[in-house]
């Protein structure tokens, strides 16, 4: 990892073995980068990538501790860490689940919520700033190509 970016140092581009799988993985972690340096100026240093891999799966009406777990597909132990990180920095809290006394509810605290919008509005403006740089046609045929590339992998999963 390097520090200054908390990502995995790749090397030089001459390192990395071609395939599609690496562009769209250092598409992707330029986007994150951006998206959390902007988080971070917004007055959220604390907020990390794996933070990011807890808060995608809680919705406004919170989620099962069991639920995240099942959807990131881990332990119900690791997310639980995760999400008492969260709980003491104050973006989440947890909450006794009315309908199962057993299971507990993540959800949102006023500073999670404000988190919500700050992404919100940066997840906007980098879609603007890439729309920007590609113009609109490019910008669908790029859509229309990451469709296809799912569709195909996700052929191949059934």
């Amino acid at each position: 990892m390097t520090l200054e970016n908390n990502t995995p140092d790749t090397g030089t581009d001459s390192d990395l073995v071609e395939h599609i799988g690496a562009d769209l993985w250092l598409a992707f972690r330029a986007y994150e980068r951006a998206m959390y340096l902007q988080v971070a100026e917004r007055g959220f240093e604390d907020i990390s990538l794996p933070d990011s891999d807890v808060l995608v799966f809680i919705g406004p009406n919170g989620a099962q501790l069991v639920e995240i777990a099942r959807q990131r597909r881990v332990s119900k132990q690791a997310v639980h860490e995760q999400v008492h990180s969260l709980v003491k920095r104050g973006y989440l809290t947890l909450e006794t689940d009315p309908k199962d006394r057993r299971a507990r509810i993540v959800r949102h605290s006023q500073k999670g919520r404000a988190l919500v919008e700050a992404l919100k509005g940066i997840k906007s403006s980098l879609h603007i700033e890439v729309a920007d740089a590609l113009g609109d046609k490019r910008l669908a045929e790029l859509k229309d190509m990451l469709d296809l590339i799912r569709n195909q992998l996700q052929k191949q999963q059934h």
